[in-house]
């Protein structure tokens, strides 16, 4: 297991950029494929895994030429980390990751609750394991590599959805996909939606999710620090410096702790991720700790907002979702990531 403040690891993220070979002008034409993926998230490729697990070839499709940028999810939990390993994942996940399994709850400064998760000397992972969502697309990728049935295909945007047909003789869907060598049509006998909240496939499938979205607003901000704290979760509600809001705390591998923290009603992302203000609000939090003036840098950041949705149905024709393209849960409690890695996991 790495230490907490090692030296940040080496991304590997070149050896996954886009070649040539993978573009639509350097391929011949296109047979019809049995499964097409869309999207090569952590839940994608966790997909792609398991299907090629059961002897299924597949395609996996990403629009963009690179993993993930910043931390995005980082806890996962016991669950799933025993279905990762059934895909040979998890021995490096645990090697890379930061294991825990207590919480802590403060009011007003108070300490008012300690949460410990169950776990016994005989249990083959902790109940949490804290690690970056683009460490984690590192190692699936590893992974998909070394995997003969499943073929990766970067910089492929799926832009239309020209045939959806769920039974009979024409059974399949057809998709129009761009690249940056220009558009080609790729048919399937199943296409799986693990392309996000932003899904572009539920767009094209014209669904609309059901649900809350929040009125509240959200900064994560991951900051390289020196703190001599264990790895358990900090959880502090109307802390002095925010009044009437909340704020998470959690440790990351290779020096980094995500500050996680609840706006006020008036202010936008953009004011939220001004310098000044993440300034600001980070100084008060760490005073609040009792480390103030200790220095940091900020490594990432970014505004979401917290929603519980979901689509009536998972399945749309011969298109079926899968992770955040099916269902939005909000950050806390750990639901996102770990609930989507049982969606791909059934669904395969």
């Amino acid at each position: 297991m790495h230490q907490p403040h090692a030296e940040p690891r080496r991304s590997i993220y070149y050896q996954y950029q886009v070649h040539a070979p993978w573009l639509a002008s350097a391929r011949p034409p296109q047979d019809r494929k049995k499964v097409v993926i869309v999207g090569a998230g952590p839940i994608g490729l966790f997909a792609a895994l398991e299907l090629a697990r059961l002897g299924v070839p597949c395609v996996l499709l990403e629009s963009e030429l690179q993993v993930s940028e910043g931390s995005r999810a980082i806890v996962f939990t016991r669950r799933s980390m025993e279905i990762l390993q059934q895909v040979g994942v998890a021995r490096r996940v645990v090697e890379a990751g930061l294991p825990w399994r207590y919480g802590n709850s403060f009011y007003r400064g108070r300490h008012v609750y300690r949460m410990e998760a169950p776990h016994d000397e005989d249990d083959r992972f902790f109940p949490m394991t804290n690690l970056q969502q683009q460490y984690l697309e590192e190692l699936l990728l590893d992974a998909v590599a070394r995997q003969p049935l499943i073929e990766l295909r970067w910089g492929h945007k799926v832009t239309g959805l020209l045939r959806n047909e769920a039974q009979g003789a024409q059974a399949g869907a057809e998709l129009e996909v761009d690249t940056p060598e220009g558009p080609y049509r790729l048919r399937a006998g199943w296409v799986v939606a693990s392309d996000g909240p932003r899904s572009a496939l539920r767009q094209l499938c014209d669904l609309r999710m059901e649900g809350s979205a929040y009125e509240g607003k959200f900064v994560i901000a991951d900051i390289r620090i020196d703190l001599p704290l264990p790895t358990e979760r900090l959880a502090f509600f109307d802390p002095d410096w925010n009044p009437g809001n909340t704020v998470l705390m959690h440790r990351e591998p290779h020096g980094i702790w995500r500050v996680d923290y609840q706006l006020p009603a008036d202010e936008t992302p953009e004011q939220a991720l001004a310098p000044e203000s993440l300034k600001a609000r980070i100084d008060a939090q760490l005073a609040m700790i009792g480390h103030a003036g200790v220095p940091w840098e900020l490594d990432w950041s970014s505004v979401y907002s917290a929603r519980a949705m979901t689509l009536p149905d998972f399945r749309c024709g011969r298109v079926l979702f899968t992770g955040d393209a099916a269902h939005l849960l909000p950050i806390f409690g750990v639901r996102g990531a770990n609930t989507a890695f049982q969606d791909a996991q059934s669904l395969g």
